[in-house]
């Protein structure tokens, strides 16, 4: 997923206004820290349901979650305000774990195309 945030933001240095390159840069930022905190959420629960005797409680994974979501609005409001273009970006930057997760089964494809089964 970094690599793509670099190719992103490069392509949109090359190709667009540095409004659509902010705005790019900081819905990459944002979808890289969502993805983290989303594997955390994820642990936490698996542990909570697993272990009675876990220190996460629901109510602070749950608000943890919509915490994420409360960020990306509030980025993707600023930058509507802000720039039109720079809110373009933004979505690109937000969808980057859908392209990384096409990249990979891009990847696994051709492995298992090259390898069969």
């Amino acid at each position: 997923m970094r690599a793509l945030a670099v190719i992103g933001t490069l392509a949109c240095l090359v190709f667009f206004r540095w409004q659509v390159t902010a705005g790019f840069v900081l819905g990459a930022v944002i979808s890289y820290f969502n993805q983290r905190w989303l594997e955390r959420a994820i642990e936490a629960l698996a542990e909570r349901i697993t272990n009675q005797q876990s220190p996460e409680r629901g109510g602070v994974i749950v608000a943890r979650g919509l915490l994420r979501y409360v960020l990306i609005a509030g980025g993707a409001y600023v930058i509507f305000n802000v720039s039109l273009a720079g809110l373009y970006g933004f979505l690109g930057g937000i969808c980057l774990p859908i392209a990384a997760i096409a990249c990979e089964v891009a990847a696994e494809a051709l492995i298992l195309l090259r390898h069969g089964t």
